[in-house]
């Protein structure tokens, strides 16, 4: 929080420290904002998605752990770890994982009501993955399969909710430093246009997921203040709207960690 303060009072002026202060104040209560309908989509993360088969008499599940592994035998796997939004969940008939970065090889660990099962180690290609489990008397078979609805599905909730809250923020911006009201305008179109490149085009990019996010992050900053700064022509300095996109996208980015 500090360091949050201290960037963005050099940005806007030391006279206006104490707005930045209050500004920062409204940032983090938004942050805790509850979105419990909106899944992977602010601030998106790679998942998982596993739908069982059966070649036996279905089963219900009782528990489960997604094991990540640095090697392709997986034999230093440990389970994916519960934090915050990061972790592996089961209902009775089916799985999902959400984590900041997954290992390059993973297995199944499921416990049914008849007996506890293993499965291949796999891999995932796609950065919002699902996959078919096939559940046998002893295993299990783990096959990715295309993904891209869950993915339509995760941007249009994500998209609604992101240009809801970021049109908030900005419109309280404006409100406290006496900018033109003309300016909340530009905000939904700069979010439109760089939202689809940062969920779709950046996980496509053969980095870890660290860079993908920070990558992401900085484009989304820079593109949507140059953006909002020529079509407001003069209306407001550059270090405001800089500021004002800082402020918007670390929002909804923290939102996002807590999703």
């Amino acid at each position: 929080m500090k360091r949050s303060q201290f960037f963005i009072s050099n940005a806007l002026g030391a006279g206006n420290a104490s707005r930045a202060s209050f500004l920062l104040l409204i940032a983090a209560i938004l942050s805790l904002f509850p979105a419990v309908s909106v899944r992977a989509d602010i601030g998106r993360k790679p998942s998982m998605e596993f739908s069982f088969e059966y070649e036996i008499e279905p089963v219900s599940i009782v528990e489960g752990k997604l094991i990540e592994c640095d090697d392709a035998a997986c034999e230093t796997g440990k389970p994916l770890e519960q934090v915050g939004p990061q972790g592996f969940s089961c209902t009775e008939s089916e799985c999902s994982s959400l984590a900041y970065s997954y290992a390059p090889y993973h297995k199944l660990v499921i416990t049914f009501t008849d007996r506890t099962r293993e499965s291949n180690v796999f891999t995932n290609e796609a950065y919002t993955a699902a996959f078919d489990v096939i559940v046998s008397e002893s295993a299990l078979l783990v096959e990715e399969v295309p993904s891209g609805i869950i993915g339509g599905k995760c941007c249009c909730s994500g998209l609604l909710f992101t240009l809801i809250l970021e049109s908030l923020v900005a419109s309280a911006y404006l409100s406290l430093f006496h900018l033109p009201r003309v300016i909340l305008g530009w905000v939904p179109l700069s979010s439109l246009l760089s939202l689809p490149v940062v969920w779709f085009l950046f996980p496509q990019l053969a980095l870890p997921t660290v860079w993908v996010t920070g990558l992401s992050e900085a484009f989304a900053i820079l593109f949507e203040t140059s953006l909002i700064y020529l079509a407001a022509r003069g209306m407001a300095a550059f270090k405001h709207i800089l500021a004002l996109s800082l402020v918007m996208n670390s929002v909804s980015f923290l939102i996002g960690l807590l999703l």
